[in-house]
């Protein structure tokens, strides 16, 4: 019985048992079916987001890194300045804001009320108009000034007639002119002054003190009345603005140290320290350590034979004894290397179905592009 089975598997590879370069092997004793394939890793391209010059290198090709190891370092001194400025900005916005929440101070209300009251008065004072004891007081200025210009205008004319006569000096009659022109200009202003002081302020004078009384109560009335939300919240939204443009940059400053994301092992490292790294262009290519996988072919003919979540052996000729645990964890849509016209149902072994068998790899044996067997129980 074991030489007729063992026949007959021969045959089978003998009258089209291979497909793109496949081999299926049937083993009469376990029953079980060979799936040639090759080791595969999942691919990580590594890079920063804002580039810069490189500093420092932590790795090299080959190096395991675990999850948050460092793999190069940047310099970025353009987004140190800009975080400063941007710290600047804030604090002054965070202490206009404070201000605003606090209102106007004590002081300043009590200043403002002070200039408003004296407004006030003044204004008051205006419409009365002057008090009496300053008309009269300016009335007695004029009349004493009147009596010492008539004084001065009488000696003017005595030295007019001693200097024809020749009797005085020519600088003595000048001086008795000039005093007597200086006490008229004082009379004359002194008049003035009666005639305001008798008429009371001009109406434009007035209207002018209302003005001025209306602005300071106005001022006063708002500094009262304490900051309005509208201002606050403009305040806030510009602090807010502002941190979140520092949380974004301290999210591009972070981008100055690339780390391993996972467990994962360098394959290529594509810069060295002095070196300009763009931004998001790759410096190092590194493979998943955890996410390896057998991809391998299977026939239409064996295709129930397997399924997702599927348990399978897989073995690699560098350890051709040992058993590894796999999982299936993809089947191909669509089949490959399909002759383009079908017309026997032997031909139909040329259809083969991509599949994808995961697995855990501990030890590390496994490395990517190696060759490997997934056996499936028949």
């Amino acid at each position: 019985m074991l030489t007729k089975t063992f026949l007959v598997g021969t045959i089978l590879l003998a009258l089209g048992g291979t497909s793109a370069g496949l081999w299926y092997q049937f083993f009469p004793s376990s029953r079980e079916l060979k799936l040639p394939g090759t080791v595969e890793s999942q691919e990580v391209r590594l890079s920063s987001r804002s580039g810069g010059r490189v500093t420092k290198v932590f790795v090299d090709d080959g190096d395991v890194l675990e999850a948050g190891a460092k793999v190069i370092e940047l310099e970025m001194p353009e987004l140190d300045a800009q975080r400063s400025q941007l710290e600047a900005q804030l604090a002054a916005a965070e202490a206009v804001l404070a201000r605003l929440e606090r209102g106007p101070r004590k002081e300043e209300i009590a200043a403002s009320q002070a200039a408003k009251e004296a407004a006030d008065a003044r204004l008051a004072r205006m419409k009365k108009g002057f008090r009496q004891e300053e008309t009269e007081q300016v009335s007695a200025e004029l009349e004493s000034i009147k009596a010492e210009m008539e004084n001065a205008r009488i000696e003017m004319t005595r030295e007019r007639g001693l200097l024809e006569k020749n009797a005085t000096s020519k600088g003595t009659y000048d001086a008795a002119v000039s005093r007597y022109g200086r006490l008229h200009g004082q009379v004359n202003a002194l008049a003035a002054k009666l005639r305001m002081y008798e008429s009371g302020y001009r109406e434009e004078e007035i209207a002018e003190s209302i003005a001025e009384l209306a602005r300071l109560q106005a001022n006063l009335d708002l500094l009262k009345a304490g900051t309005r939300v509208e201002e606050i919240d403009e305040a806030q939204a510009t602090v807010a603005n502002l941190k979140a443009k520092i949380a974004e940059l301290d999210v591009m400053r972070r981008e100055r140290t690339v780390y391993a994301p996972e467990k994962c092992i360098v394959q290529t490292l594509s810069v060295r320290p002095g070196d300009i790294a763009a931004p998001n262009r790759p410096v190092a290519l590194v493979l998943r350590a955890d996410d390896l996988w057998v991809k391998a072919y299977i026939s239409e003919i064996d295709l129930g034979r397997i399924k997702i979540g599927q348990q399978v052996a897989v073995t690699i000729d560098t350890f051709p004894d040992k058993r590894f645990q796999g999982e299936v964890i993809y089947i191909a849509p669509e089949s490959e290397f399909t002759p383009r016209n079908i017309q026997t149902i032997d031909e139909r072994r040329h259809q083969v179905f991509a599949v994808k068998v995961r697995v855990a790899d501990p030890q590390g044996v496994f490395k990517s592009g190696m060759a490997a067997d997934v056996w499936l129980k028949k």
